[in-house]
């Protein structure tokens, strides 16, 4: 997506990652949204439909877990769940200029998005991995070889991606895209050795079906926390979607979903 934390080289620790099966998003109907009425008042969600598994486009509509959670929370609020795609750089302008809510799209906690919006609770942690080629890996397979003098990194623009890599790769050459499909593109063409993105992605490529070409490396390079934001100043909001949040964890709604479109777990240490 998209708060930056160091991994701790002296500890090792077991991390549990949700791995997902390549092509099951896409084969899952989006979650109906519940009938409210046309009077009901709209929450409205600002989402950017490019992150698979989190919030993606399916058969004209948005899917993925984000618009799961948003239409199930917006159900329990009493509100009918509008959604405003959104480019991901408007997303922060937009909900300080009140044109939307709420935003639910993948989005981690950083301090500096903090400055601008009033994030929840957080529901998932995840973390930036990186894709290599496959016939690299004797080469660039080890923990510590993205770390190197020259090795050639490539990532996101405006994502936690890039700033993993512009504060911690200060040796590396590095290479920023306007896309993840324009990331990878140069990752197979070996203009770049390593593309860092947020692990849903890693995951996403890496099992893609008849994936013989690119892999990941699950060494977690740094650790966050995705959550949902609000405006600044809206902290009735904030307090209405933690408490559903806190009644989700409770009752067991938040593993449901997450497993519905990332079904495979497995342990990785760093």
């Amino acid at each position: 997506m998209r708060v930056k934390t160091n991994t701790s080289g002296g500890i090792r620790r077991a991390l549990v990652w949700r791995l997902a099966l390549a092509g099951l998003a896409l084969a899952c109907a989006p979650m109906p949204a519940p009938n409210l009425g046309t009077q009901a008042l709209p929450l409205r969600v600002g989402i950017s439909p490019d992150y698979p598994p989190l919030a993606f486009r399916h058969d004209g509509t948005v899917a993925g877990i984000e618009p799961d959670f948003a239409r199930l929370a917006a159900a329990e609020l009493g509100r009918r769940p509008e959604f405003v795609e959104l480019a991901w750089d408007a997303l922060i302008p937009s909900l300080e200029a009140r044109r939307i809510d709420v935003i639910m799209s993948g989005m981690s906690i950083t301090p500096e998005r903090e400055a601008h919006v009033l994030f929840t609770t957080p529901y998932m942690g995840i973390g930036q991995l990186a894709l290599i080629r496959r016939a690299d890996v004797a080469r660039l397979g080890s923990a510590d070889a993205i770390r190197r003098p020259g090795a050639r990194v490539g990532y996101v623009r405006d994502t936690t991606g890039a700033e993993f890599v512009r504060g911690e790769l200060g040796r590396a050459e590095s290479y920023a895209f306007d896309s993840v499909e324009d990331g990878l593109r140069s990752l197979r063409g070996g203009r770049i050795e390593y593309f860092v993105h947020d692990a849903p992605t890693a995951w996403r490529v890496a099992l893609a079906p008849n994936e013989d070409e690119l892999m990941g490396l699950y060494t977690p390079l740094t650790r966050e926390h995705l959550a949902w934001a609000v405006a600044k100043d809206d902290t009735v909001l904030k307090q209405e979607l933690d408490t559903i949040l806190d009644a989700w964890r409770a009752h067991n709604r938040l593993g449901p979903i997450l497993d519905r479109w990332i079904p495979v777990r497995v342990s990785l240490r760093d």
